[in-house]
């Protein structure tokens, strides 16, 4: 079983790490998913470092990954429906406005935080690429897993919430894995996309949280969708996170089968965001040495 085990250690930059398993070794080129698979156990050991290295040293550690999204939920509340009376349906009440917004921002949250974390996963591990041969392909991967792993948590959390204020959970929060991983898939291609990038160019994160802010408020994550001015519906339609934010509001809101379109309209683009992603990545990184 090949592993790349790194010992706990205050100090990120003295880090050692013991490789085990001659796969390792045999470069960077890999057969995309094969490799994960090949390197699963690797994998899930750097998931737990993550994990573990988000929260250590905090007073709440892992309940912060409820704690916040809560916090912003008051605070997006407050502010959108109390202050600028947004609602979610015309005789909703502020549960209901509630967790329409947090089935948003669950969504958002697990796409935005794996892409922003993502794109400097490369230069964040340097000392990785000049030290040992490594399948570096698992450096923006476990970062996506283990923030989907917390956007599980958050749903948790939502399921909770809607059990306590009366309401009911059907059937279609079943389909949630399918569309997860169709998630999965699109967030991974554009962070192999980005971190690659990075490489290249060091401010590439800065202008990332700057259009993910800017994507976030034209995703109807705090309004309805169906507000969206008619002149700019083009932009609402060409919006993957839209249909992707929609699909889950409908599993798990509104306990109907998402609109076929837009379901066929995300896998595309998410397999389009993998293929695209996955290739620069592949092309480039044989580079990254040379430049981090």
């Amino acid at each position: 079983m090949e592993s790349i085990l790194p010992q706990s250690n205050p100090n990120h930059h003295s880090e050692s790490y013991h490789v085990v398993g001659p796969e390792i070794k045999k470069g960077h080129a890999g057969g995309g998913v094969w490799e994960i698979i090949r390197h699963r156990s690797l994998l899930w050991a750097f998931v737990q470092r993550d994990l573990r290295n988000r929260y250590v040293g905090g007073v709440l550690g892992v309940l912060w990954t409820i704690v916040t999204p809560l916090a912003e939920l008051l605070i997006y509340s407050f502010v959108f429906h109390g202050l600028m009376g947004v609602r979610f349906q015309p005789t909703g009440g502020w549960e209901n406005y509630a967790l329409f917004l947090f089935s948003g921002m669950v969504t958002w949250l697990g796409f935005s935080e794996a892409l922003s974390h993502a794109s400097a996963s490369i230069t964040n591990h340097s000392h990785l690429l000049k030290k040992i041969h490594f399948p570096l392909l698992l450096l923006p991967t476990h970062i996506v897993l283990s923030t989907v792993l917390n956007q599980l948590i958050r749903m948790m959390v939502l399921f909770g919430a809607i059990l306590l204020v009366g309401g009911s959970l059907s059937w279609t929060i079943l389909l949630i894995p399918v569309i997860l991983v169709l998630q999965i898939a699109f967030t991974l291609g554009l962070s192999y996309l980005m971190c690659t990038t990075h490489v290249y160019f060091r401010d590439t994160r800065h202008w990332i949280n700057t259009i993910l802010l800017m994507w976030m408020f034209v995703t109807p994550v705090f309004y309805p969708a169906a507000s969206y001015p008619p002149k700019y519906s083009l932009l609402l339609q060409l919006n993957p996170l839209a249909h992707l934010v929609g699909i889950y509001r409908e599993l798990i809101l509104n306990q109907n089968i998402p609109h076929p379109n837009s379901i066929v309209i995300f896998a595309v683009v998410a397999m389009m965001s993998l293929l695209v992603g996955y290739s620069v990545f592949h092309h480039h990184q044989k580079k990254f040495c040379d430049y981090v």
